[in-house]
């Protein structure tokens, strides 16, 4: 089972994931990404974080991004 590292991007800061998680595939790893990244801007807004969440990274083992979601597109439709 391939893995993957989901890494968090704060302005010009990206916190990287060592340790990575096996998913049968980017689109488990994806759904895994956003259920995080919805909790982290939750707490960002009740802890009113100066330096929010901009986006969440997926890469691979080697490192290759594989995929980027904007903190945007992890917002309900009504709070866009």
């Amino acid at each position: 089972m391939p893995r993957f590292f989901i890494n968090y991007q704060r302005g010009d800061l990206i916190a990287r994931d060592d340790e990575g998680q096996d998913y049968p595939g980017l689109e488990e790893a994806r759904s895994a990404a956003l259920a995080s990244a919805r909790e982290l801007l939750a707490d960002d807004v009740r802890s009113a974080t100066p330096v929010a969440l901009d986006a969440v990274i997926i890469t691979n083992e080697s490192g290759d991004e594989l995929m980027m979601i904007s903190a945007r597109d992890v917002l309900p439709k009504s709070l866009k």
